[in-house]
């Protein structure tokens, strides 16, 4: 394994439900991130806890409400990206963002499923990005199952980077999106990819950051669901310089969260 340097997580969750996140949880993750050098946490929301798919505006604010108390409980870690669900109230959805992002602190943006990336919905919360400066990070995968309610393909996403240049895109789940899909948004600039998805698969993070470079991928774990042990062992253990690695696990994180000044 190559010399371990620290590690941004920009794709975790909570899972435990109601409106204050559990203790245990909080330092359980802090503990176990720690373990593997994983110093900063991007949280996404605990939405599969609270909400489901296709969440009401109630849902949303308790799951914001949950990740800003994470934020206040454990600021040297946890950075929060706002939930939105653009089939809601424009009115909400910037009255949400406006808690969030400029009160609250949080950096980014997350899109979930509950609508598809191609949807004229999503234009309030990319001009809102827009209008930030903060990236948002959307859900994407390609599956020969039957896709969950209105989730995403690496094509959508591109088509969405397309509409919105100005906004960063981070599309989730390398392993999950495949060649495939990281060949849908290789000519979108705007797009970066992170590493969760799945199971580690041989060779698919070597060949994302030959089509996309060594800037536009981040490492990402989704934890929970996923161990990080696992999903960082991943990016190490990857035939890849040591230059590289420190990009991909610190260096491109912090500066589309616009942490610069906390890099080694």
């Amino acid at each position: 394994m190559q010399q371990r340097s620290r590690a941004i997580d920009v794709h975790t969750h909570l899972n435990t439900p109601g409106p204050q996140p559990s203790e245990e949880e909080l330092e359980r993750a802090i503990r176990t991130a720690r373990y593997y050098g994983i110093e900063r946490l991007v949280l996404l929301g605990n939405l599969t806890a609270m909400g489901g798919p296709d969440p009401s505006m109630a849902d949303v604010a308790a799951i914001n409400s949950h990740t800003l108390r994470a934020m206040a409980r454990y600021p040297e870690t946890y950075i929060g990206f706002c939930y939105v669900n653009p089939a809601h109230p424009v009115s909400f959805l910037r009255d949400e963002i406006d808690r969030c992002v400029v009160q609250g602190g949080m950096k980014g943006l997350k899109l979930w499923i509950a609508v598809k990336a191609t949807d004229p919905r999503l234009e309030p919360v990319m001009e809102a990005a827009a209008e930030l400066q903060i990236p948002v990070l959307h859900h994407a995968w390609y599956k020969q199952t039957v896709f969950i309610y209105n989730e995403s393909t690496p094509a959508e996403i591109a088509e969405l980077a397309r509409r919105f240049p100005e906004v960063p895109i981070v599309m989730a789940h390398l392993t999950g999106c495949g060649a495939r899909g990281v060949l849908d948004v290789a000519d979108r600039p705007n797009v970066y990819v992170d590493t969760s998805g799945g199971q580690p698969e041989s060779g698919i993070l070597e060949y994302a950051v030959g089509q996309l470079g060594p800037d536009r991928v981040l490492y990402g774990s989704d934890w929970p669901l996923r161990d990080f042990g696992v999903q960082i062992g991943r990016v190490r253990d990857a035939d890849l310089p040591a230059d590289v690695l420190e990009r991909l696990l610190w260096r491109n994180a912090a500066r589309l969260l616009r942490i610069e000044e906390d890099a080694p």
